[in-house]
Order: structure tokens, then sequence, then C-alpha cells
């Protein structure tokens, strides 16, 4: 018997107004493994993340992680069940500092309701010491602690998207959908950022990950699926992807498929 894989996307479709976003995508993410998702903009890769994550429900189709099928549950559902996500755009408190950000979200692992660690997080002194503790530890793990008593409004957008990871770690997921994080950032930061990304799935912790950075992603994955109008069109090694004749169409083919991830 075979062991089940991590994540499965099982014959998911997605429509909006009559356009299919996505077409009968199916696709295995494993454990411990960085795995990239690339492909033509609008070819759907944010939208299959919206359902992967529970921010949209598929019209047909399911989710499934671990054996546990998370179709149509609520994100924070999603989260719980250890499948988190990061955003194109960061989001967090921006008149917070980054520790603080980053402690409400460990805050946020012992308690029940979504809206807890915002409640309670000003009620319980000794939770909030220890949260604070630990995202001073999480912050120089990363080599980002002098980020830590900035106010979240003031960073780069490039330490934004880094403060996003830690945040969203701080949430301890068995895997991390990464959308765009290399959006931004400068050279230090993507290597700084391949260094944290290897360093996850080396804690035994998926990784799935878009960016339009392909030199990036494609150093970093073990597995890449590539999308082009909302299907599934070639599944493999990064070599074996660069060598599909239809993946050399969308990124050779003609000026206009040449600036796509």
């Amino acid at each position: 018997m075979t062991e089940m894989p991590d994540l499965e996307v099982i014959n998911v479709n997605k429509t909006f107004g009559g356009v299919r976003a996505l077409q009968d995508v199916t696709i295995t993410i494993s454990s411990a493994e960085i795995t990239a998702l690339i492909g033509p903009n609008g070819a759907g890769k944010t939208t299959l993340f919206n359902v992967i994550s529970g921010f949209g429900t598929p019209y047909t189709g399911k989710v499934v992680f671990d054996g546990q099928d998370l179709t149509g549950l609520p994100a924070y559902k999603v989260a719980r069940a250890g499948l988190v996500r990061t955003f194109q755009t960061p989001v967090g408190f921006s008149s917070m500092t980054v520790v603080e950000n980053v402690a409400l979200a460990l805050a946020g692992t012992e308690l029940d309701h979504p809206w807890s660690p915002f409640l309670n997080w000003r009620k319980d002194r000794r939770k909030r010491q220890v949260a604070n503790e630990a995202a001073w530890a999480q912050l120089a793990q990363a080599d980002a602690a002098h980020l830590g008593d900035r106010a979240m409004s003031d960073l780069s957008p490039g330490d934004a998207k880094l403060v996003e990871i830690l945040r969203q770690l701080a949430l301890a997921p068995r895997m991390l959908l990464l959308d765009e994080p290399a959006a931004a950032m400068t050279v230090n930061q993507i290597d700084t950022l391949s260094g944290i990304i290897r360093g996850i799935a080396g804690r035994g912790i998926g990784v799935l990950v878009i960016d339009h950075n392909l030199s990036f992603v494609l150093e970093l994955a073990a597995r890449v699926h590539v999308l082009e109008h909302g299907a599934v069109i070639a599944s493999g090694t990064p070599e074996q992807v660069g060598n599909d004749p239809n993946v050399k169409r969308i990124y050779l083919g003609g000026e206009e498929e040449s600036d796509v991830a």
C-alpha cells in the first residue's frame, strides 16, 4: 500500500461568470518537498491556491489533505488542519511592530476561536511574554531581528513579504503555500528567502510556491506543475518540464507569452 500524499487536488473545476478558471485540475503535493506551480498570467494559479486554502470553493472536485477532505471548509479550518498560505499582498496589523505581529500569530496557535488571538491578546500577560520571546527567536533564526521593532507599515515590500512568511510559520503549518513570495524582493532578500524555504522543507513541511521569478522557483523545486488556461499541461522535475514542448511554447513561443510564470 502506497503512502498517501499530503495534498491531493482531484478533478477541481472553478468557474467565474461562465469562464472556466480551473479545468479538471489534478495534482499531488508530497510532504517535505518543494513544489512549484507556474504558468502564464491568468492561468489560474492564485485561483487554485484560493480553492486549496479555503478562500474559494470549487464548482466540482475535491481537496484532500493528509486523508481529510477539506473541500469547501472556511480558511481558518483549513489552517487548523495544517495547510497555511501567504498572499501576494502581505497581511497583518500595520500599526503593530513586526515582533508583535509574529507573536500574535504564535499566541493564536494555542487558542480555539479564530478571533481569540486578537480579543485575548492584552488579557494574558504571561502568554504574551512567551509569544514575544518566541517571536524574537524566530526573527533571529531568519536573520530578521533588525526588523522586530519596526512597524509593519514602515517595511519595504520585500521585508513585508519575509515577515508574512514568518507570521504563517508561527501557525506551525504542516504544509505552506507561498503566493509570489519573491515579488518586490532584492537579490539579497531572495537569497535569504531561498534559504528559509529550504529550511522549511528540511523540517518536514511541504511547500507549494508560485512566483514569476522562474530561476528562483526552478532552483528550489523538486517537482513542477504547469497551468495554462486553468488546466495542467505538464508535471515533472524542473528538467522534464523545461523540455516539455507545451511549456516551451508558452515561454519561448512569442513575445506576448514570454513574461509569465
